[in-house]
C-alpha cells in the first residue's frame, strides 16, 4: 500500500492535468453546436486516418497473393508463346508441354528464400524442388527476363541454384544485334558488373550497346544480361568488356525457372562430337 501511496505521489501532477485537460474538454465540446461538429470533424479525421493505415497495411499482406496471380498468367502466357514460337518455326522433336504441344522452353515460378552476394561464391536458395519439376541446369531468370543463375542441386522441396555473383559461373554472351560470342564471368570483385570476354577485335562495341545470352544449353538466347560500361584490348588480341548488369541481385524475391526441353539431346550431341574429336 505504501508503495502505491508513493506511485500516486509521483505521478499526481500528471493525473490532475489528465483529469483538468478532460473536463475543459467537455465544458467546451457542450457550449455550442459549432464546437461539437469541429470536435466531432477532427475525432472522424483521426479515426479514418488510424482505419486507413489499418487499410493499407493489409493491402499490402494481400500484395503477395496479387503477384503470385500475376506471376501465374504470366508463365502461362510464356509458355504459350513459346508453344506457339515452336510450332509455327519447324517441326522439332521436344518434350511436350502439358497442351500437347511442343515447347523448346517451359517456364515455371519459384520465390527466393535466401540469397547471398557478398562471398566470391554466392548461391540462392529457392522454395521449390524435384517433386516441384526442378531439375539441375534449369535457368533462373526474373519476370522481367533477365538473368539470375541456374539450378546446382535440389531436394524434395527446396532447391540451389549457383548466381551468376559466382566466380564459377559461366555462359555465353554477345553483343545485340552482333554474332561475336564470348565469354560472360564475374571476378569477384562488384556485384553490379560481369565480364563478357573473348570478344574479337573487329567487332565495334560502344558503351550502352546490351549484352545479351547466346545459344547455350541452359539459358534461352536473347535474355539481357547488361549494358557495356567499358572495353578495353587485352594481351591476346580480343576486347574484354566490363558490362553493367539488369538485374538487381540483391532484390531478388520472385524468379522464373526455365527448362530447355531439348537439353539432354544436346548435351549427348555434344559429347558425341567430343569423343570423336578425341579419337
Amino acid at each position: 500500500m505504501r508503495k502505491l501511496i508513493l506511485f500516486f505521489k509521483k505521478i499526481y501532477v500528471l493525473l490532475l492535468f489528465i483529469v483538468l485537460e478532460s473536463l475543459a474538454l467537455h465544458f467546451y465540446a457542450g457550449s455550442t453546436s459549432y464546437t461539437k461538429a469541429k470536435l466531432l470533424g477532427a475525432s472522424n479525421a483521426v479515426v479514418g486516418s488510424i482505419y486507413k493505415q489499418f487499410a493499407d497495411i493489409g493491402d499490402y499482406f494481400g500484395l503477395r497473393h496479387e503477384n503470385d496471380v500475376l506471376l501465374e498468367e504470366l508463365t502461362r502466357l510464356r509458355n504459350e508463346f513459346e508453344v506457339y514460337r515452336a510450332t509455327h518455326r519447324t517441326p522439332v522433336d521436344s518434350l511436350a508441354s502439358p497442351e500437347g504441344e511442343v515447347a523448346e522452353y517451359i517456364y515455371s515460378t519459384a520465390y527466393v528464400i535466401n540469397n547471398s552476394i557478398t562471398r566470391q561464391e554466392n548461391y540462392i536458395m529457392l522454395d521449390k524442388g524435384r517433386r516441384d519439376g526442378v531439375e539441375p541446369n534449369m535457368a533462373l531468370v526474373t519476370p522481367e527476363g533477365t538473368i539470375v543463375g541456374y539450378v546446382l542441386s535440389c531436394r524434395n522441396k527446396f532447391s540451389v541454384a549457383i548466381s551468376v555473383l559466382n566466380t564459377n559461373f559461366r555462359t555465353v554472351g554477345k553483343i545485340k544485334g552482333k554474332e561475336s560470342f564470348g565469354s560472360i564471368y564475374w571476378d569477384g570483385r562488384d556485384h553490379s558488373y560481369v565480364t563478357l570476354s573473348e570478344i574479337p577485335k573487329y567487332t565495334e562495341i560502344q558503351p550502352g550497346d546490351t549484352i545479351v545470352t547466346g545459344y547455350s544449353s541452359i539459358f534461352p538466347p536473347n535474355l539481357e544480361i547488361g549494358r557495356v560500361e567499358s572495353s578495353q584490348m587485352n594481351p591476346t588480341g580480343y576486347y574484354d568488356v566490363k558490362v553493367k548488369l539488369t538485374t538487381r541481385m540483391s532484390g531478388l524475391k520472385r524468379v522464373f525457372l526455365v527448362r530447355y526441353a531439348d537439353a539432354v539431346e544436346r548435351m549427348l550431341l555434344e559429347e558425341e562430337v567430343l569423343k570423336s574429336e578425341n579419337n
